[in-house]
């Protein structure tokens, strides 16, 4: 039998090359561990970004559903109480055909809102400018009555509201109808989605940011061509002065479709594909787009390896007030 002591004499410790393979191994262990972490980080920060995305694009499309429903409103019932006899200038019914409750430029931003006060489109165009446009954003402006208390008519019942959230009330005099105004605009370097809006009330101006990291905003129109009001073409802005109907067409427009490329911060994306067309992005949806050669409606990153995460997204928009 060996004795204990030669038994631990030759277990009292490690070879070189043992030392070194336990190093090894650590080693392996620590770079898989590393790279889980990164990858389990990385997928995080997507998944994250992601889901603020959904929610931003959710936020905005609430705000332009909600200034869409009230395009074209008029309370034909107001409180005879304000003295407001003389309003056929901004009577949205058939009194005058150049009336209107929506409007819009191509590659676009809100210049003057009081010009959209203005009776004809064509005279309004002015309140906008190509200076400043980002990503061939469009401009989308959308007006309406306000509504009153019907115990204190001066002041408004809350019922009807611009997007910046302010109450509008009923007009006490030519042209105090509510505006509400969609473009992108540059603020601090991250581009935004902006509500500039018009509140009778005093004539102030308010603009709004909603939310941030907009690169691209697009906006079509459904043109109602045979009174159904069922839109059967879509025309950018500039199609609806002279497009198909009656010039200038907006009085036909019955429907808007409205479209968002949202990007999150730098390190929320996964890598771009090799594959240019790959990365190109549809505000407005791919199958939508089809084969038009409209500007913007496919939106190409200018740098597509910075490393954010895009998506596109869109919603179609009944307007429910006629004005014909």
């Amino acid at each position: 039998m060996m004795p204990n002591r030669l038994i631990r004499r030759r277990q009292c410790g490690l070879t070189l090359v043992e030392l070194l393979v336990s190093i090894v191994l650590m080693l392996l262990v620590s770079i898989a561990t590393v790279a889980l972490f990164s990858v389990s980080s990385s997928t995080y920060k997507t998944v994250d970004a992601g889901q603020e995305l959904q929610d931003n694009a959710r936020f905005a499309m609430h705000i332009i559903s909600e200034a869409a429903r009230s395009a074209g409103f008029q309370d034909r019932t107001g409180p005879v109480q304000l003295g407001n006899p003389n309003l056929t200038d901004v009577v949205f019914g058939p009194t005058i055909v150049a009336t209107w409750r929506v409007q819009g430029a191509n590659n676009g931003v809100i210049n003057t809102l009081t010009d959209l006060k203005k009776v004809a489109p064509e005279d309004a165009s002015t309140a906008f400018s190509t200076s400043g446009v980002y990503q061939k954003s469009d401009a989308l402006v959308l007006r309406f009555f306000g509504a009153s208390d019907t115990v204190t008519p001066a002041n408004p019942d809350n019922t009807m509201r611009d997007c910046s959230g302010r109450p509008i009330p009923y007009p006490t005099a030519n042209w105090d109808v509510g505006i509400s105004a969609f473009h992108v605009k540059t603020v601090n370097g991250e581009p935004e989605l902006i509500c500039v809006s018009y509140n009778p009330v005093g004539g102030t101006v308010s603009s709004t940011q909603i939310i941030r990291g907009v690169e691209t905003f697009q906006v079509m129109y459904g043109v109602d061509t045979d009174g159904d009001d069922v839109p059967d073409r879509w025309l950018s802005a500039n199609s609806a002065w002279n497009g198909f109907g009656a010039s200038p067409n907006w009085n036909n427009v019955v429907a808007i479709r409205v479209g968002l490329v949202l990007r999150g911060p730098i390190g929320s994306g996964q890598g771009q594909s090799t594959t240019p067309s790959e990365n190109d992005l549809y505000p407005l949806g791919k199958d939508f787009t089809g084969s038009s050669t409209e500007d913007g409606l496919k939106f190409t990153p200018t740098n597509a390896n910075d490393g954010r995460l895009r998506r596109a997204f869109s919603a179609t928009f009944m307007l429910r007030n006629s004005v014909r």
